[in-house]
């Protein structure tokens, strides 16, 4: 029995290999640690870091994340930070996360790939690798959290959304303001569809210490606050307000329409009617032992994508997502409102 017993538990035994920031080494402990994931390796998108990681870690450090994908036999690969792998549609990189998929590695990022809108134009069958749902998980998108799953009926019962709003704040060790916006207007897209036009501003993490400066045509490295208001050629609206340089996680998504007003939160929702009266609500109590939510919603995520018995969720839709995200940093620069329907069609090349 004790040799049996051992087999098994080595079969069940959950690895990682872990690509990340210094200031990022605490969260990926936690989440690792949530999972019961066993970090078997460590490495950075700054050369020279590997080691020093792995140290704090009591790990061994990798040095080269395509080689790492092709290679490992780990159960799962997380991208605290990819760096600028995927941030492009590059054939290595594709071939990589193919080679990863092949022998059944699972992926979870908390930044988008690809990182551009632009990046879909040189894509063949590799966008979907990129985007599978079966190998390769977002875990920041607010769609797929446990307290957005949990008010699915919720949803259904509450019916036409007139208005959408979003506030999403982190810290920056748990996200990209480029990650943030992705998870955002996933949730517009997925209640509204694609905006007509975006009109967004920009506020540097710097600004107000005499330095000024405007995002590129990336979200990879995106970070600071943003603000933006969507358009809909039905006369509806969608905002977000977002900041990786805000503190603690936090997000919330508010739908005003003729049922009333629904708020779903990090820990639950409520819904009240046209009146003001409670129609349904539930908020999970937290206490001095909860984990903080951004541990417990990348967990989950993680959980849910190492489970074979759970159907992988809805995916993201994402040349509308990331065309309007295009949209968004360009009208950043511009100062006007931009259409994602201009960026569809040069993505889509019609």
């Amino acid at each position: 029995m004790g040799p049996v017993s051992t087999s098994r538990k080595e079969a069940s035994k959950k690895t990682a290999v872990v690509w990340l920031r210094p200031d990022q080494v605490s969260l990926a402990h936690d989440v690792a640690a949530a999972c019961n994931l066993t970090i078997e390796a460590v490495g950075s998108p700054t050369r020279g870091e590997s080691t020093a990681l792995a140290q704090k870690l009591l790990t061994e450090p990798a040095d080269d994340l395509r080689s790492v994908l092709v290679e490992t036999k780990a159960t799962v690969v997380l991208l605290f930070d990819p760096g600028d792998f995927g941030k492009e549609s590059e054939p290595a990189d594709d071939r990589a996360l193919a080679a990863a998929k092949s022998r059944g590695v699972r992926i979870a990022s908390l930044e988008p790939i690809p990182a551009s809108a632009l990046a879909l134009q040189n894509t063949t069958s590799s966008d979907e690798q990129l985007g599978s749902p079966e190998s390769f998980r977002l875990l920041t998108l607010f769609r797929h959290s446990k307290r957005y799953r949990d008010a699915h009926e919720v949803i259904e019962q509450f019916g036409h959304v007139r208005t959408l709003s979003l506030e999403f704040y982190n810290s920056p060790e748990q996200g990209s303001l480029g990650a943030q916006l992705v998870s955002a207007l996933d949730a517009v897209v997925s209640h509204l569809g694609t905006p007509e036009t975006v009109d967004a501003s920009f506020v540097s993490p710097a600004q107000g210490q005499s330095v000024y400066s405007v995002p590129g045509e990336t979200l990879r490295g995106f970070s600071g606050d943003l603000t933006a208001v969507m358009r809909f050629s039905d006369g509806r609206t969608a905002t977000i307000v977002a900041s990786d340089h805000a503190g603690r996680w936090n997000r919330v998504l508010t739908l005003l329409g003729p049922a009333g007003r629904l708020r779903i939160y990090d820990d639950g929702f409520e819904f009240l009617g046209p009146a003001g009266e409670k129609i349904d609500e539930a908020r999970h109590r937290r206490t001095v032992k909860s984990p903080p939510h951004s541990v417990e919603i990348l967990g989950d995520g993680i959980n849910r994508l190492l489970d074979s018995h759970i159907p992988a969720p809805t995916p993201m839709d994402m040349l509308s997502v990331l065309s309007t995200a295009q949209a968004a940093l360009l009208s950043t620069r511009t100062g006007q409102p931009e259409s994602p329907d201009t960026i569809r069609r040069m993505v889509s090349r019609e």
